[in-house]
């Protein structure tokens, strides 16, 4: 991890920590929620105006899981 990141991240923990009005022992749990909104930012940039967001990864989208899908009564 780059020492820009690793600073990020510290960051952004204590202020969430601070934001939940500091809690005892739910210091994992900062950290894991700022390691997730880098990688957010990571996966995203500003357009060059800085008035779009363009994405550099979209994950595949989901199929529903409803149970018209997968038909499990036989007919007749």
């Amino acid at each position: 991890m780059s020492d820009r990141r690793h600073e990020w991240i510290s960051k952004r923990a204590y202020a969430i920590w601070e934001e939940q009005g500091r809690p005892d022992g739910r210091d994992s749990v900062h950290w894991r929620q700022a390691v997730a909104e880098r990688d957010a930012l990571e996966r995203t940039q500003a357009s060059v105006d800085g008035r779009e967001v363009l994405v550099k990864f979209r994950p595949k989208p989901q199929l529903p899981r409803d149970s018209w899908l997968t038909p499990t009564a036989k007919a007749g």
